[in-house]
């Protein structure tokens, strides 16, 4: 039986049923009503770090709390970008209000890695406000989405930002490209452990495979990836970016190619996202077997290997 009929069969069951009103449960939106009533607090306050404090922060549920501890916010960073940019905080507002109405969407995401992951187990989802700084992550049994980034679209107003968010607002693919994405790296964080050799020793390498990997599983899930607006320049200079980056992949500076935003000079930030991708994407199209590729791809540890057994390098004479 093929694993997409499979599927179909388990779709009608009680048991199918009951996982996805459990998985819908672990989907939390309530720290984005904390957020807009902190920041309508501002208007009646001297005290405004105090304000976002305990009416946002102090108050986060657990996926915000697991979210602080990986990107640091503050209440200062907030006032600091609430006063910054206060068209966009109004322009955004509508657009993560609605992610409450859109768990159906996560959940048909959700089934469709099913269908390319068996072992799948749908993580639990917080949706909170950030800082600008980070679409999403994962930690621990959380994808921690920030919304103000990952539902930013074409009516987001981006007025007196820098070139990186003027970049990325807006072309992440809303929240189904982002969900889609950092379900990958929650796959990843589940099914293999970093390689110490690999994190010491070849991190450029390790982690474009590992954000290459998300983007192009997104991709197979949803069709489409939060980073098309960096694939356009990427495509026209594949062959001088792979002859670039492959002399500095086995070092461990990542800023080059990951991570730089606002430090990107003359061409988009975080170009080593394509070039993990058409590696990925160059192992799938030689695989005989498609969808063992694809859990391949999400399981890989050992990159070195992992980028031989593709051919890519050969693509280019290496």
């Amino acid at each position: 039986m093929n694993r997409l009929l499979l599927m179909m069969i388990l779709a009608g069951s009680p048991l199918f049923c009951y996982a996805q009103q459990s998985a819908a449960d672990n989907i939390t939106t309530v720290d984005i009503d904390h957020f807009w009533e902190a920041y309508d607090s501002l208007a009646t306050t001297k005290d405004s770090v105090g304000t976002i404090q305990r009416l946002y922060l102090d108050r986060g549920t657990e996926g915000l709390r697991q979210f602080l501890k990986a990107r640091k916010f503050t209440a200062e960073e907030y006032v600091r970008l609430i006063r910054a940019f206060p068209k966009f905080w109004e322009s955004i507002r509508p657009n993560t209000l609605a992610v409450e109405k859109q768990k159906a969407i996560i959940l048909d995401i959700f089934q469709r890695y099913q269908e390319i992951y068996p072992k799948f187990k749908p993580p639990k989802i917080c949706f909170a406000i950030g800082t600008l700084r980070t679409g999403g992550t994962v930690r621990k049994d959380y994808l921690l989405i920030g919304t103000e980034i990952a539902s930013a679209d074409s009516t987001t107003n981006k007025e007196r930002m820098n070139i990186w968010l003027k970049t990325v607002l807006g072309q992440t693919g809303s929240i189904t490209g982002m969900v889609a994405h950092e379900t990958v790296h929650f796959l990843q964080s589940k099914a293999t452990f970093p390689m110490a050799n690999a994190y010491f020793g070849h991190r450029l390498l390790m982690f474009a495979l590992r954000e290459g990997a998300a983007d192009f599983i997104a991709e197979k899930a949803v069709g489409h990836h939060i980073n098309a607006h960096i694939f356009y320049y990427g495509e026209e200079h594949e062959e001088a970016l792979w002859k670039e980056f492959e002399p500095e992949m086995l070092r461990n500076k990542l800023n080059k190619w990951l991570y730089n935003g606002a430090n990107a000079k003359d061409r988009p930030a975080d170009l080593g996202y394509y070039i993990g991708y058409k590696i990925c994407e160059k192992y799938y199209e030689k695989a005989e077997d498609k969808d063992q590729a694809l859990i391949d791809i999400i399981r890989m540890k050992n990159y070195k290997r992992f980028l031989k057994r593709s051919g890519y390098a050969e693509k280019w004479g290496g």
